[in-house]
């Protein structure tokens, strides 16, 4: 399958909801949802004429903006533990305090944590996977507008089991995910799960 024949779009929670329910829906946001704001990128096969065919995966994201965190008195470990608390692991190799790490975190000092990236099981070994984490900066920037410091993300594999996604505890799995992040430009923090793309050497 040629990456011709993808079709990628994107959309902000917020904005998703606002567009549903209109005038049905009063959304109102504390300051930590607009310093954590979650995105997505839906994957869709399409014909040559680039009409939508089926979505066949997507891409789950939270940008954090770093700048407005410290401007409204939080701190960056703040923005991580809205997350998830066990992220606060994380956020001490990125920053020093308030400060970035230069190693991985690039000039533009927000984060974009990736909570999931999930292609359909019949569109694997294709190369799409490959090719989306490849070009997510390219994507990120020119169809969600934002440009991160870095991009962040936990090699946490699934399997389905009873219908349901449950993370798997085998080794083997996790190092191959890992490799196939590093492959594809991300370099792991230490040695941790986690694994980073500055986008200062990108």
């Amino acid at each position: 399958m040629d990456f011709e024949n993808i079709v990628i779009k994107g959309s902000r929670i917020s904005e998703t909801l606002g567009s549903i329910y209109e005038n049905e829906l009063d959304i109102s946001c504390s300051d930590m949802d607009l310093l954590n704001q979650k995105y997505f990128l839906q994957i869709y096969k399409s014909d040559e004429e680039l009409n939508e065919i089926g979505k066949i995966g997507k891409i789950e994201m939270t940008y954090m903006d770093v700048s407005m965190a410290q401007e409204n008195g939080y701190s960056v470990y703040d923005l991580f533990d809205m997350i998830d608390s066990e992220k606060q692991g994380v956020c001490h190799y990125l920053f020093d305090g308030d400060e970035p790490n230069e190693n991985y975190v690039g000039m533009d000092e927000d984060v974009i944590y990736i909570n999931e990236i999930f292609i359909d099981k019949a569109f694997r070994n294709l190369g799409i996977g490959s090719i989306i984490v490849k070009e997510l900066p390219k994507l990120v920037r020119n169809i969600l507008k934002l440009k991160p410091g870095c991009f962040v993300l936990l090699a946490n594999p699934f399997e389905i089991k009873e219908g349901k996604f449950t993370p798997t505890r085998s080794k083997n799995k996790i190092e191959k995910l890992v490799k196939f992040y590093e492959k594809n430009g991300f370099e792991r923090i230490e040695d941790t799960q986690y694994l980073v793309k500055n986008m200062d050497f990108r």
